[in-house]
């Protein structure tokens, strides 16, 4: 397509060979005087739209959680966005530690428990998961719940929590590992150096089997496993003397079934007086508990009791620590003063 300075793009303009504008404009004046007449364009031969050629335009990333329990890493960065409080369970396979995460999760789809709503998750298909089986849904006959597999790494569970209008949000990370696992810590307390959601937990929660401790042929051993266990977590350095312990019987309903219930609420309690007299001095207390997680017999307790009490000491506000007394030295001589000066220099 060529153009000229002597081209206009009004059709009657005779400016290419009279060289005047037919609107008697001023040639630099003319809007329309060195446009290509209309005529002159040559036609686009446009594609139709279906056949254009696609472009390749990249959508935003959004970056979402799969929703499954956390790993130690994911954890960490959860933790550091608000105050939160980890939670470590320790408890033999059978004692009800997956039914009580369970449980708590599912109280607070109910409503407020312990003054605390739900106000989120980065968990919500763990914890769904755990929690299928033990709904009518899942057509078992009884609830039921996955066991830990043994030898994993330690998960969390991540629950945030709102208290007051408006809300304060604080978050609750409950570790998550095998029974198993805790329990080779009284044989070989070298195995507790890879227990770090116990070293870093603000309250270590022990689980005692209720059902196990109204069994005559299994009692002996829960009130004989339990105390050692505790022991065995404390010298190994995994309980310590900044934490608090929750020390939980479990299956209030299979005790209260019992012919036993008493023997078991003595036996619980004298298992509960043994650890604050050999450990009281070390952590910050020792606090019992009795729950019904997730109850097989429906008619002796209602779902969810006592957890709302355990829920409630874990959101507790952690202790700040207390700085050691300042010594205060009395010196009556100048001499003092410059030895201890020459100490603290060196």
């Amino acid at each position: 397509m060529a153009t000229s300075a002597s081209t206009c793009s009004n059709p009657d303009c005779k400016v290419a060979t009279d060289g005047k504008c037919v609107e008697t404009y001023p040639l630099e004046e003319c809007p329309h005087y060195g446009r290509p007449a209309v005529a002159d364009i040559e036609p686009v031969d446009e594609q139709p739209e279906d056949s254009r050629p696609a472009v390749n335009i990249e959508p935003p990333v959004i970056a979402l959680s799969l929703g499954e329990a956390l790993g130690r890493a994911e954890a960490s960065a959860l933790q550091r966005r608000r105050a939160s409080r980890a939670i470590g369970v320790v408890g033999p396979h059978f004692a009800g530690k997956t039914s009580l995460m369970a449980s708590v999760y599912e109280i607070l789809q109910e409503g407020v428990v312990a003054g605390y709503s739900f106000a989120g998750s980065s968990t919500l298909i763990g914890f769904e998961m755990i929690c299928h089986d033990a709904r009518a849904a899942s057509k078992r006959p009884e609830p039921h719940t996955e066991r830990t597999t043994v030898g994993a790494d330690a998960t969390f569970f991540h629950l945030d929590l709102g208290i007051g209008e408006p809300a304060t949000i604080a978050s609750l990370f409950i570790g998550d590992r095998s029974g198993e696992d805790y329990l080779t810590t009284a044989d070989e307390l070298s195995n507790a150096a890879g227990f770090f959601e116990l070293k870093r937990a603000d309250v270590v929660t022990i689980l005692v089997n209720g059902e196990h401790l109204a069994d005559a042929k299994r009692r002996h051993e829960v009130k004989a496993s339990t105390p050692q266990l505790i022991d065995a977590l404390v010298e190994a350095g995994s309980i310590s003397a900044r934490q608090r312990v929750a020390l939980v019987l479990t299956k209030k309903d299979a005790v209260a079934a019992s012919a036993h219930a008493e023997r078991v609420v003595a036996d619980f309690d004298e298992m509960v007086a043994g650890v604050v007299r050999r450990h009281g001095n070390l952590v910050t207390d020792v606090v019992p508990f009795v729950v019904a997680a997730s109850p097989r017999i429906a008619n002796a307790v209602k779902r969810g009791e006592g957890v709302s009490d355990l829920v409630a000491y874990w959101m507790q506000p952690v202790a700040a620590e207390t700085p050691p007394p300042t010594q205060v030295l009395q010196m009556t001589r100048m001499i003092d003063r410059v030895v201890i000066d020459t100490e603290d220099d060196a």
